[in-house]
């Protein structure tokens, strides 16, 4: 050790270590500068000359890091792979049995317009549109199972959220779509929608909170809005190979998030605050969007987690 080598006693055992040492290279205790005189102590211990400390930024930063995160979103993409590969195919084949039935309806000049780009008028209308239906249909049920691997990759207060099935709760949910559907041709779709959201986050269970169950306030009418605008905006996102779809997708996130109601530490629902803005999202949509393109769909799974990931980071629970 050099003679201009500045030294100090240790604190602890009285060694004499280097002075700009923080542990000691005698007995290994960490060092640190009292909060109130400067001094060297050892890091957790009253200083001698004052009374103050170092270890209230110390204690502070350790209950932090123990901390768990009030909500959490952690997956690998890999199990999600399946899932996405099977809604695409629903989709393309929902999409393929509406064109053909346009193209056999008696619709004048929407079905000539059809068929004057190529797609073939095969099979009898009312055989395609009942294919189209089951086919739409599908895709929702594929949809809930991605809502379900979600939630079950999800932790709130430090604990999995628990999704469970509920034989009684899904008959009543389909009598009630069959006989809604049926009476009103369809229109009703939207209430049943929303329905079907408050069932699925119903059945979502919290074991940090004496296994409550979540809650969902969106309403049937939120839905028709949202259906309209997807509607108006789905052309424009056709026309940008699928870009824009990020902005349709941003409308049902935010409802979604938006409206998902979480209970207290004395059991009241409360909405969740959800923080995510539409730039922070449409960044990512948009890089996800490139490596789908890039990697003939591989990446798709990866930049879904990557959403959940952002949406989870921005979405605060009740204390």
């Amino acid at each position: 050790m050099g003679a201009d080598t500045q030294l100090k006693d240790c604190p602890s055992c009285g060694s004499s270590i280097p002075e700009a040492a923080v542990r000691c290279t005698v007995c290994n205790s960490g060092l640190g500068h009292c909060v109130g005189c400067n001094a060297w102590i050892v890091v957790g211990t009253e200083c001698f000359d004052c009374g103050k400390t170092t270890a209230v930024v110390a204690r502070k930063a350790v209950q932090a890091a123990r901390a768990p995160a009030k909500y959490e979103f952690d997956a690998s993409p890999l199990g999600l792979l399946p899932l996405v590969l099977v809604r695409f195919l629903l989709i393309a084949s929902c999409a393929v049995a509406v064109a053909l039935a346009l193209a056999a309806s008696p619709f004048g000049v929407v079905s000539k317009y059809v068929t004057d780009h190529g797609v073939p008028t095969k099979g009898h209308w009312s055989v395609l549109w009942g294919a189209a239906a089951a086919l739409h249909v599908a895709v929702g049920f594929s949809g809930t199972l991605i809502r379900r691997f979600r939630m079950t990759h999800t932790s709130m207060y430090g604990q999995p959220v628990e999704v469970t099935i509920k034989p009684g709760i899904l008959i009543m949910d389909l009598f009630i779509t069959l006989a809604v559907m049926g009476l009103t041709a369809g229109l009703g779709l939207p209430w049943v929608y929303a329905r079907y959201r408050r069932s699925f986050y119903r059945s979502c269970i919290l074991p940090g909170r004496g296994n409550q169950s979540l809650g969902f306030h969106g309403s049937g009418e939120e839905v028709l809005g949202r259906f309209l605008l997807t509607l108006l905006l789905l052309p424009l996102s056709l026309a940008t190979a699928g870009l824009m779809f990020g902005v349709i997708t941003w409308m049902w996130v935010k409802w979604d998030y938006a409206n998902m109601m979480v209970p207290d530490k004395h059991g009241q629902l409360h909405r969740v605050n959800f923080n995510g803005t539409f730039g922070g999202y449409f960044g990512r949509w948009a890089l996800g969007w490139l490596l789908t393109l890039a990697t003939a769909g591989i990446y798709r799974p990866f930049a879904k987690v990557a959403e959940w990931r952002w949406m989870a980071q921005n979405t605060v629970v009740p204390p």
